[in-house]
């Protein structure tokens, strides 16, 4: 829902959301490192099926719902409806 309401599929749309979701990378689940702070955000849906699950992921240049490993630790962020 939310990456629909964006004219420009960016980070800056992301910053300019009413929710500003910041570039936090994500977590590898394998070993515990981080990657793309500060160069994509990575932002869990509720959408789960088995060791998966769809996660927003944006950067400077577009953003796109992907499929991605729940082991990996992927920033949440709650909407009240």
């Amino acid at each position: 829902q939310e990456l629909a309401s964006w004219t420009d599929k960016t980070s800056v749309e992301a910053m300019n959301s009413p929710l500003k979701l910041p570039l936090a990378g994500y977590r590898y689940y394998s070993n515990g490192t981080l990657y793309n702070v500060g160069s994509n955000g990575f932002y869990w849906s509720s959408t789960v099926s088995s060791t998966n699950a769809r996660n927003l992921n944006f950067n400077s240049s577009n953003a796109n719902m992907n499929n991605n490993n729940r082991a990996n630790g992927n920033s949440v962020r709650c909407i009240k409806d």
